[in-house]
């Protein structure tokens, strides 16, 4: 059993029963349910005792309004499903709210540092997790929840979520027409993970963000390379070099 927990790329035949319908509080019978990456993810948290994503959610989640956009970023910027990738902030995909009707939000709904966001619908945007780290006045539109976590740090949340166990979850309770799907809160709160893992879960997302952090390094050697490459090809082109 692969921990990556991969979806076949071939059509498959799904056989279930009332029995494993039953055991699902959402009681979904889609064929989607029955497929071997959900079994093998079952089968793996359910070798040892696991916890669920809501006992370190002892509030509920916020989820942001529909803002009225104004012109230019002369205001306060709101963060959407395209400002998230990666686990980044991309600030340009921002858009922005006058700073009247950002004072006119409810606290919780403008976001602070240590924040958790993660959007919650939107077809192939969902279970997109990030860290809020940023300077200044922020909000979310109605597609980004707003977690605060307790009994765990902000940033083991998000890469639990983002992690293959905590993806592939967000792909078997994501529910609607193509294109609308969405994730609810009380899907993301029954989200399991082994319990084992909390004593020790600050090694362990140390020991990943310095294995992030070559991996980046690498990329950025490469991406100098690739640019010298293009680079020598232009001037070879140019001069009608072979």
């Amino acid at each position: 059993m692969g921990i990556v927990f991969e979806r076949e790329n071939y059509p498959i035949f799904n056989k279930g029963n009332l029995v494993k319908i039953a055991t699902s509080h959402s009681l979904r019978c889609d064929s989607k349910q029955f497929e071997q990456r959900f079994d093998e993810l079952n089968s793996f948290l359910e070798e040892e005792d696991f916890f669920y994503l809501g006992e370190l959610l002892p509030n509920p989640i916020i989820k942001g309004s529909q803002p009225k956009y104004i012109e230019g970023s002369e205001g306060i910027p709101v963060i959407n499903t395209l400002t998230i990738q990666k686990m980044e902030i991309n600030i340009e995909n921002c858009r922005y709210i006058s700073e009247e009707d950002f004072y006119n939000l409810s606290d919780n709904r403008k976001v602070k540092e240590n924040d958790v966001l993660l959007t919650m619908d939107g077809g192939t945007s969902i279970g997109k997790p990030v860290l809020f780290e940023l300077n200044g006045d922020y909000t979310v539109d109605s597609h980004v929840a707003i977690l605060r976590p307790h009994g765990i740090s902000p940033k083991a949340l998000v890469y639990l979520l983002a992690s293959p166990a905590g993806q592939l979850q967000f792909q078997k309770a994501e529910s609607g027409a193509s294109g609308q799907t969405s994730v609810t809160e009380e899907d993301l709160r029954r989200f399991r993970f082994p319990s084992k893992m909390l004593d020790k879960i600050d090694d362990i997302v140390n020991a990943l963000d310095k294995k992030r952090l070559q991996i980046t390094r690498i990329k950025n050697r490469l991406n100098k390379r690739e640019n010298k490459i293009w680079e020598e090809f232009t001037i070879n082109a140019l001069k009608g070099d072979y």
